[in-house]
């Protein structure tokens, strides 16, 4: 059984307002697999809307040191989205995060920490708690303030990232 929820939601402003120019969802996350706790909110804050994007990523890609998804499957930050011309936005951020390889074989999903342990999941599972970890943070855009990128690389950036985010989430 997998648990991957984003615990609370909000921006980066330290009083969470809803800036428009703020483009990233931030969260600590409660990861867990067969209850065992691979990420806990104790262990801070994560840039929750690269997190969902590279999430979804993984649904049809192994992420691993050799073929990353991104530079941390979570990323402390997530602050710059660039469109390089390909179909996936290019998200940069600092240098730190909390990483898993996840690597599919057939019907499963093999999940192993940065300390080797390993966990196996049904493909249809880790599928499902994606999707529900990214819908949950996609209902915090719907529900926020219309983002406005403070100028056009960032909103194609954005846009990028929001095309992105509902292509991979329609696939099945």
């Amino acid at each position: 059984m997998i648990t991957l929820i984003p615990t609370r939601l909000h921006w980066v402003k330290d009083d969470d307002a809803d800036d428009p120019c703020d483009l990233c969802a931030h969260s600590p996350v409660r990861f867990e697999v067969n209850g065992e706790t691979l990420v806990g909110p104790e262990d801070g804050g994560f840039t929750a809307s690269a997190t969902a994007i590279y999430l979804l990523r993984t649904l049809e890609q192994d992420h691993t040191q050799e073929t990353p998804v991104g530079e941390h499957l979570f990323p402390c930050c997530g602050h710059v989205m660039l469109d390089t011309g390909g179909d996936d936005v290019l998200i940069c951020g600092c240098p730190n995060g909390t990483n898993f390889d996840v690597v599919h074989h057939n019907d499963t999903v093999c999940i192993t920490s940065t300390d080797g342990r390993s966990h196996s999941v049904a493909r249809e599972e880790w599928r499902h708690a994606t999707n529900a970890f990214t819908d949950l943070v996609r209902k915090f855009y719907d529900n926020s303030l219309p983002k406005t990128p403070p100028d056009d690389e960032e909103a194609t950036g954005f846009a990028r990232m929001m095309t992105e985010w509902k292509r991979r989430r329609t696939q099945e």
